[in-house]
């Protein structure tokens, strides 16, 4: 997957993340619930590689930055009560990552639409306000719950993403959910007999989708 030449560096970002996906439509409660008065939003399209591995990912963010992300390791599994449970995974991203990247011939790509709403907390579990640059933190974890549309099916996913030192993390994520849910009373546990943990390389990997949809994005060497 390595690349020679190009001319820009990829900045790296460490991060340890738990992703669960969730079948149909967000419910209306449980978005209203997580946005708040503080959530951001961003819709996007993101175009994702189709090979086959679990813990390798890469994509075009916006259907133009090439981002690569590689997971490190699994970490011990983490409770949240009523079912929702997951592995914790540490990933490294690099972004961009034209120069790492190598394409070949009869690559699949898949376009997943989103509809992200973010929150940012501190270490313990303080909200701040939220920003695409992380600098002005240090440490924390985002907090996301995003519609999501692939091939026509309709899913939701709920992510943690803890970043900084790699001993503050797990203490990150709890911090923020229980933030989240002091705050207000989350309206239904998020279907745990439904709800599958894992990144989305893993996700769309099991899907069965529509080939008429999948094609290379332009700009691929």
């Amino acid at each position: 997957m390595m690349r020679r030449g190009g001319s820009r560096s990829p900045l790296v970002l460490d991060t340890t993340e738990l992703r669960w996906f969730v079948p149909g439509s967000l419910p209306a409660d449980i978005g209203s619930w997580f946005t708040g008065s503080t959530g951001v939003l961003e819709e996007r399209i993101d175009t994702y590689l189709l090979d086959g591995r679990g813990g390798i990912g890469v994509k075009r963010r916006f259907r133009q930055t090439v981002e690569l992300k590689v997971r490190q390791s699994l970490e011990g599994r983490i409770e949240f009560g009523d079912g929702l449970a997951g592995s914790l995974e540490v990933w490294r991203r690099w972004s961009p990552a034209e120069v790492l990247v190598e394409h070949s011939a009869g690559e699949r790509w898949v376009d997943v639409h989103k509809s992200v709403v973010k929150r940012r907390f501190l270490p313990d579990g303080t909200e701040v306000a939220f920003s695409p640059v992380l600098e002005a933190t240090g440490a924390g974890c985002d907090v996301e719950v995003a519609r999501i549309t692939v091939d026509d099916d309709h899913w939701w996913t709920f992510a943690f993403a803890a970043f900084g030192p790699p001993a503050t993390r797990r203490e990150a994520v709890l911090a923020s959910w229980q933030a989240l849910v002091t705050a207000a009373p989350c309206p239904e546990p998020f279907e745990p007999r439904t709800a599958r943990a894992m990144g989305y390389p893993e996700w769309l990997n099991g899907l069965q989708l529509n080939l008429e949809t999948v094609a290379s994005p332009s700009g691929l060497d």
